[in-house]
């Protein structure tokens, strides 16, 4: 085993340059969902749309938008809420 004396700055860089080069393989081992896929609530599609609670009931109902219902509450994603508007 080598020991190698260095200061603060070169072992930060070093670490940051092997955690670079290990994060795409983490990611390819371990596939996450994009931020697209990621669930949001009512409130945020709300937002995101820039549209009213009514509007996106009735979207709901009509079926022009996707939701989601867990534990009494419900949820969309964004992807599914951008392709309804196309």
């Amino acid at each position: 085993m080598e020991v190698i004396l260095t200061n603060t700055e070169e072992l930060r860089a070093i670490l940051n340059d092997c955690l670079a080069k290990a994060k795409p393989a983490c990611k390819a081992d371990n596939p996450t969902k994009s931020e697209d896929e990621r669930p949001i609530s009512q409130p945020e599609a709300i937002e995101f749309l820039g549209k009213s609670r009514q509007t996106l009931v009735a979207w709901r109902k009509k079926g022009v938008i996707k939701a989601y219902r867990l534990g009494g509450r419900v949820y969309y994603k964004k992807s599914e809420l951008l392709n309804s508007l196309l």
